[in-house]
């Protein structure tokens, strides 16, 4: 058995504890059975409510929270360092740090899971249950996950870890979590909190139509994999191992090509009717690649002797240790370039209704270019603590509190030299955006030649 999973399940799954949750859960579905209540969604009744209710307090939300302290809790009691210099390959710390620390969680959620998919079978069938079963153990990995992964990025930083530091590791946990149930409620509506509308029996995707369950789980099984993937390389990193840039080369080619499937919804659009299925699948990429651009430039560490290797191996040729040294943020940043610039094509050949596109995607770019390169240069400034923060600031400042000021004096047409203006078709936006961009790109790359090696 994993040494890591073996020595949580020796921690967690006491005597004592096992039968406290049982006790417990078993009073509440008992409390339940004698009060009744109405259920809904995917299943029926008042045991079943209660059952999924508590499954998501408990593998949800206090899932995400154990989830978050699986390696922050070592950091904190001073054996993380310990851990890392031991003989464990980095997929078993995953798999034993992950569901070790969460066991505990999942032995609840497990009789939860009995109880309410036993009520959905004996009700909807079968068939139903074994989806309930799909979706529910997705929707608990992917939320653990998330806070697993955001707890180890940080870890990686070397930074301090408060407790709010560990329930903002367990809100991303948690708004994965959201995410995945507000997507699963296009299929099941009834249920949801958040999603009040009629069901959608198929979805639309690449032109071919698929029903909506099978493919939504599919879809949940595929990300639950990926997070899981995203968990094991990050553990690797953290364990002094190397990472090939081919994993998130593939991620990359898999989500623009997920997502630009989705193309049939916007072109139901009044606004995008002018568009073709080419277009609107290249933004719809590009638009995603976009926001992975913001979310790992944010996460990634920018260390300048990292930068200056980077520079020093392309001068003198070595571009395969370059290549294989590229962080996350810089294939995405170059994947929004790619797909942007090809849109900018298609959009000249054949123009939109709208004629403010192509000025408007243009400047998008060079604002995207300032922005990335606002993170590199804040890093390079003296005091680099908490750099992420300044940089966070100055894009409020830019995007929020500038623009406010200026419509307040009702100097609209400044706007343009701070985020793209959709209805502004001239040239002027697209050549200010990018001398912007390519003036702090020049900063930062400027900075980081200047800069010494930062202290060992």
């Amino acid at each position: 058995m994993n040494p890591e999973f073996q020595r949580n399940v020796w921690l967690e799954l006491t005597p004592r504890r096992l039968g406290l949750m049982v006790v417990l859960l078993a009073l509440a579905f008992l409390a339940a059975a004698l009060t009744g209540s109405a259920g809904n969604g995917l299943v029926l009744g008042p045991l079943s409510t209660t059952a999924e209710f508590l499954y998501y307090v408990i593998v949800v939300v206090w899932g995400t929270r154990n989830a978050a302290l699986a390696v922050i809790g070592e950091v904190q009691a001073r054996t993380w360092d310990m851990q890392r210099l031991s003989a464990i390959e980095p997929g078993a710390m995953t798999w034993g740090k992950l569901f070790g620390a969460t066991i505990y969680n999942w032995f609840g959620g497990a009789i939860c899971l009995v109880v309410l998919l036993g009520e959905t079978a004996l009700h909807k069938g079968v068939p139903t249950a074994f989806i309930a079963l799909v979706y529910y153990a997705a929707v608990g990995v992917i939320a653990q996950a998330a806070a697993f992964l955001a707890s180890l990025i940080a870890a990686r930083r070397r930074q301090a870890h408060s407790r709010l530091d560990v329930f903002l590791y367990q809100l991303v946990g948690l708004a994965a979590g959201v995410i995945v149930y507000t997507v699963w409620s296009v299929a099941d509506p009834a249920g949801s909190i958040l999603l009040r509308k009629a069901a959608t029996d198929f979805v639309i995707w690449w032109g071919w139509s698929f029903d909506t369950r099978p493919f939504l789980l599919a879809s949940l099984a595929v990300f639950a994999a990926w997070t899981l993937t995203a968990c094991y390389r990050e553990m690797r990193l953290e364990l002094k191992m190397q990472n090939g840039v081919l994993v998130w080369l593939g991620f990359l080619v898999f989500i623009g090509v997920y997502v630009a499937g989705f193309d049939a919804w916007l072109a139901s659009d009044k606004t995008m009717a002018g568009w073709d299925a080419a277009s609107l699948r290249l933004g719809l990429a590009a638009t995603t690649f976009a926001v992975l651009t913001y979310v790992v430039v944010v996460l990634e560490p920018k260390d300048r002797v990292h930068f200056r290797w980077l520079g020093s191996q392309l001068a003198s040729g070595r571009f395969a240790a370059a290549w294989n040294g590229l962080q996350a943020w810089m294939m995405a940043y170059v994947a929004v370039l790619l797909c942007g610039a090809v849109l900018l094509v298609l959009l000249l050949r054949h123009p939109p209704a709208e004629a403010g596109a192509p000025a408007f995607i243009a400047a998008g770019l060079g604002f995207l270019t300032r922005d990335v390169w606002i993170f590199v240069l804040m890093q390079t400034l003296p005091g680099r603590r908490r750099s992420d923060l300044a940089a966070l600031g100055v894009l409020l400042a830019l995007y929020v509190f500038a623009p406010a000021i200026l419509n307040g004096l009702g100097l609209k047409s400044m706007l343009a030299f701070f985020y793209p203006q959709p209805d502004e078709p001239s040239l002027l936006g697209p050549a200010v955006a990018w001398a912007e961009g390519i003036a702090v790109a020049a900063a930062a790359i400027g900075r980081i030649g200047l800069a010494k090696p930062a202290p060992a």
